[in-house]
């Protein structure tokens, strides 16, 4: 299957139907939860009022000045990480490896996942704008889905944060995100009454860092249900893979093909917002408090 199969496909088309009146309009998806740290109760009555209601605290270093900066709203990440967008690719397009490694780190930085990560950025060494070059190669191209993983591409919720700086349509997909679209890919399949979940719609989750000895059943990014059953990350570079193309194709076409509060924002803002949407959506899809 490639993009224009995928996205025209009958299950995606219907979901972006049904999920057309819930992206904006009040009441329209109601979720909450109780968030941990800070400690504070999180809701949101649309997925657009998800976006709103951003939450991401982190400490970085002005890539142009090295002064220490915090924040956690989407402006403050938005801000930091375009800074960070651009000096990525020019270090690459310069061929610059050491500057493309020290942006890569504040990248991982900022996403709080800097751990193993920064060892892998250490062994692509010179080679690391050619490893890029390379990706972005592949990731642009019109493949079938099985084919976009290859051996040697690092595929996890750390290098996904970087692609999604440096490639165009590439959505970062963490745990936390595909924990969102598979709990509303299981509501979807709920209410037009499915029998399983069609395979254009299985994504990947994954695991919280203080839930990780949980039991996968019972873990609160778990999206499966019944019959309804979602896959976990589980650290398999391919299934990452498949599961990030699949959702920076269907929230492209969502874009497209809806009109919402979405679409007034900045174009550049747009798939960032629903994407971080679902990252607060994705923060817990069970009730287990």
């Amino acid at each position: 299957m490639r993009k224009a199969d995928y996205i025209n496909s009958a299950s995606v088309k219907d979901f972006i139907k049904w999920i057309e009146p819930r992206l904006g309009s009040p009441n329209g998806f109601c979720h909450s939860y109780l968030m941990k740290k800070p400690a504070k109760h999180w809701a949101c009555d649309s997925i657009y009022s998800a976006y709103e209601t951003y939450y991401w605290p982190f400490r970085g270093r002005d890539p142009y000045t090295g002064h220490e900066l915090r924040g956690s709203s989407l402006e403050d990440s938005a801000r930091y990480l375009g800074a960070l967008s651009l000096r990525l690719r020019n270090s690459i397009e310069n061929m610059d490896h050491a500057a493309c490694s020290k942006y890569c780190l504040l990248i991982l930085q900022w996403g709080g996942v800097r751990n193993k990560n920064d060892k892998r950025i250490q062994q692509l060494g010179s080679q690391i704008c050619n490893y890029f070059r390379e990706v972005e190669q592949i990731f642009s191209s019109d493949l079938l889905l099985s084919d976009y993983y290859r051996d040697g591409i690092i595929m996890n919720s750390g290098f996904t944060k970087i692609y999604a700086l440096y490639l165009e349509d590439f959505i970062i997909y963490d745990g936390r995100v595909g924990a969102a679209l598979g709990f509303l890919v299981r509501k979807f399949c709920e209410d037009m009454e499915l029998n399983q979940v069609p395979p254009e719609l299985l994504f990947a989750w994954g695991r919280g860092k203080e839930q990780t000895y949980k039991p996968g059943s019972i873990n609160r990014r778990n999206p499966s249900k019944g019959h309804y059953i979602f896959p976990e990350l589980l650290n398999n570079p391919k299934r990452h893979t498949e599961s990030n193309i699949k959702a920076n194709w269907l929230l492209k076409a969502i874009l497209d093909n809806t009109q919402s509060k979405f679409n007034k924002l900045d174009q550049k803002m747009q798939l960032i917002a629903l994407q971080s949407a679902l990252f607060m959506i994705g923060y817990c899809v069970v009730d287990i408090n």
